[in-house]
């Protein structure tokens, strides 16, 4: 795994411990599952729910997560992008190029249960940044020049790049990164899409 340079100008000062990405402060946001589950109407009833955190979803695990979830507001179907992503992955092919905003410690968490999934993490790239606060403030053509350097590196050795962490702004990159690179390119919050998507009859592709 390499360290890219993130394009975040602001002065960095005091943190509270919740804005830490740790493996402590991501399990620990089980606590808040119920409440959010809580938020949404008694009177509606809902095909699918997601909960949008990757690497909050890969500490408390998908069971947990679906527990949590229905037991404030039933549903059929519960999906997060960590199980999104692997599901993905059986989709377009088992070799992945990994690109995570974590810490190193973070990153090698997530890619170790990637591949116990099943799959290979041939390539990596961190951003190394440890407070979530500054995660959002990752540039997107950071991320672009991220994953064109890491497919130029792999060649045809990968079957897809995965964008980690749904504060990640990629959204206005992805398609330009697939075109331009040969290799489709996914993100958190499009593979969450995509899953809720199918599970509920809507035609999505990846």
């Amino acid at each position: 795994m390499y360290f890219a340079d993130a394009t975040v100008s602001l002065l960095r000062e005091s943190y509270s411990i919740r804005n830490e990405v740790t493996a402590e402060t991501l399990a620990g946001m089980a606590h808040d599952l119920k409440q959010a589950a809580a938020l949404f109407p008694l009177t509606h009833s809902f095909d699918a729910m997601g909960y949008a955190c990757t690497s909050g979803a890969m500490q408390i695990g998908s069971a947990r997560v679906s527990e949590l979830i229905n037991s404030e507001r039933p549903c059929d179907y519960v999906s997060n992008p960590m199980q999104a992503a692997l599901l993905a992955f059986e989709q377009l092919g088992a070799k992945i190029g990994y690109i995570g905003p974590y810490s190193k410690q973070v990153c090698q968490t997530m890619i170790d249960h990637i591949e116990a999934g099943g799959f290979t993490v041939s390539h990596a790239v961190s951003f190394d940044e440890e407070h979530d606060e500054y995660v959002g403030r990752i540039a997107p053509e950071s991320i672009y020049d991220t994953a064109m350097a890491l497919a130029a590196e792999a060649g045809q050795s990968i079957d897809a790049i995965f964008i980690a962490c749904t504060n990640m702004k990629c959204a206005s990159v992805l398609d330009k990164i697939t075109a331009e690179s040969g290799v489709p390119a996914l993100s958190s919050n499009k593979v969450l899409a995509w899953d809720l998507a199918r599970s509920s009859g809507i035609p999505f592709s990846l």
